[in-house]
């Protein structure tokens, strides 16, 4: 008879295990796939202020938005403030950031082309993986604008950069390992503590009047180039 009750008593705690595995386990997924849901509607409620800010009143703060996939093309988002945004893999063709606020903004693997980030702050925004411009001769005339602005500790790891302009513009302890630059123009940009001795390519760019290149963040080749521009 003990032997009996002792059986009866295992499995019955074997089975409230069971049911309490099983709630824990439908209240995870349950979780899972509230999460997932409002995170879409979050994102199309963010892609819907931002394709309409230009025209919004009043303007609101996009901080910390998520726009990641989306497609932005043509949009003003001139003196936005967009820090810690995420625009990663976005469609960026055509869009203003002019004097915007991009502090930490996310801008990986983004497509940018005739894109203007001019006279932004931007302290440590990830542009790594970013295919920046391109190279074709029908789109020498879109080149994306970074002149002026504040990039500060920014990351442009692996990123592709064709016909950019980043004229008087501060990159210093930028990252450029990996990057392919080609037909920038340089011009007056402050060059301090940035990455460039693990560069994957660099070609035909404009270095008049930098600062801040040496042997210690550039390799040798190109900072010979880079002199040779810069000789009275």
């Amino acid at each position: 008879m003990n032997l009996i009750n002792t059986i009866n008593w295992v499995q019955v705690i074997v089975d409230i295990l069971q049911a309490v595995i099983s709630g824990i386990f439908v209240g995870v997924v349950i979780y899972w796939l509230d999460e997932r849901r409002a995170k879409r509607e979050r994102r199309l409620s963010d892609y819907r202020i931002a394709s309409n800010w230009e025209v919004s009143k009043p303007k609101v703060s996009m901080r910390n938005f998520q726009l990641s996939n989306t497609n932005l093309a043509g949009c003003d988002l001139s003196t936005a403030n967009l820090e810690n945004t995420d625009l990663s893999k976005a469609w960026l063709h055509g869009v203003s950031f002019t004097k915007a606020n991009l502090r930490r903004a996310n801008f990986q693997a983004a497509s940018l082309l005739g894109t203007k980030v001019n006279d932004v702050i931007a302290y440590h925004v990830n542009f790594s993986g970013a295919r920046i411009g391109r190279e074709k001769r029908t789109q020498e005339k879109l080149p994306v604008d970074f002149s002026r602005s504040n990039l500060f500790g920014s990351s442009f790891r692996k990123a592709r950069i064709n016909q950019a302009l980043f004229s008087k513009t501060n990159l210093v302890d930028t990252d450029f390992t990996g990057a392919v630059v080609k037909k920038c123009d340089f011009t007056g940009a402050d060059l301090t503590g940035s990455k460039w001795k693990m560069v994957k390519l660099v070609e035909d760019c404009t270095w008049k009047g930098v600062e801040g290149v040496n042997l210690d963040n550039f390799p040798p080749t190109l900072l010979k180039e880079v002199r040779r521009q810069n000789v009275d």
